[in-house]
């Protein structure tokens, strides 16, 4: 009722306490035994329509104002460089790095992924590991749930022959577009929405993503993999993690943890 009223955005948290970590499929909300629900509105004449349509249907609604607080300013003025690695550098797009230093220029906007988040880092300190064990300019990379591209990108500014970005957020895949060109890997990368094609094959696959969508597209992800090719799944939480191993049969996984997040890495066996 509330998408169909014109809300923006929704968000599901438990009523009783804190909300807890969103372990579901891309877009199937998580329900507790006590649920509310937020909705947000760009103006005050949406937000009324749809208040006066529940109250009618009975509902206990309340509703205050936000105020705009330019988050993605905001977001960008606080972040600073810093390393994956000893020689790769996480930039934001308005700092210039040092001559001889190699580093990724972002602007994150409304994408995941600036490299900030444990997940993140595990999966670039894995490309970086596994470009520097193989033939780089022959290798071919699959970001699985790309968002800003980071991921992607890296592995082409260490090296690699070609990246495709997936993702079915549009925004991401602009955020993607725009990073890629910022860092000069427009020619060799390519971003666009699932599914792939029943042809494609990438020497490392890495999915940062969440538990259960990692379970979910397994066929995916497995069948994208050529042979002799590396996977790394990330986006999995430390009790999670042997639910995923055990979803991925075929594969000789092993665990990378930071803080309370997870990597899983292997080859086929």
């Amino acid at each position: 009722m509330l998408e169909a009223s014109g809300a923006y955005a929704l968000r599901f948290e438990e009523a009783d306490g804190p909300a807890l970590y969103d372990e579901g499929l891309a877009g199937e909300p998580r329900y507790w035994p006590k649920t509310s629900v937020v909705a947000f509105f760009l103006s005050q004449a949406a937000a009324d329509f749809a208040s006066h349509v529940l109250k009618e249907e009975g509902v206990d609604i309340g509703m205050r104002t936000v105020a705009d607080e330019g988050w993605e300013g905001l977001t960008r003025l606080a972040w600073q460089p810093f390393a994956i690695v000893d020689d790769l550098w996480i930039y934001p797009n308005d700092r210039v790095a040092p001559a001889g230093r190699l580093a990724i220029h972002l602007d994150p906007g409304l994408a995941f992924g600036t490299g900030t988040h444990p997940t993140t880092r595990l999966c670039l300190q894995w490309i970086y590991r596994s470009l520097k064990e193989r033939d780089a300019a022959n290798t071919t990379i699959l970001d699985f749930g790309c968002g800003s591209g980071i991921l992607a990108i890296a592995a082409l500014r260490l090296g690699g022959r070609h990246a495709l970005g997936i993702d079915i957020d549009p925004l991401a895949l602009d955020a993607a577009q725009q990073n890629a060109a910022r860092n000069g890997v427009s020619a060799r990368m390519q971003t666009r929405c699932p599914p792939l094609t029943a042809d494609e094959r990438f020497d490392l696959v890495v999915a940062n993503i969440l538990a259960e969508p990692l379970i979910a597209h397994k066929p995916t992800l497995n069948y994208a993999l050529a042979v002799g090719g590396r996977l790394a799944l990330s986006g999995i939480l430390e009790d999670q993690a042997e639910r995923v191993r055990a979803a991925f049969p075929e594969f000789d996984l092993a665990l990378t943890i930071d803080e309370d997040w997870c990597l899983l890495e292997g080859g086929r066996r």
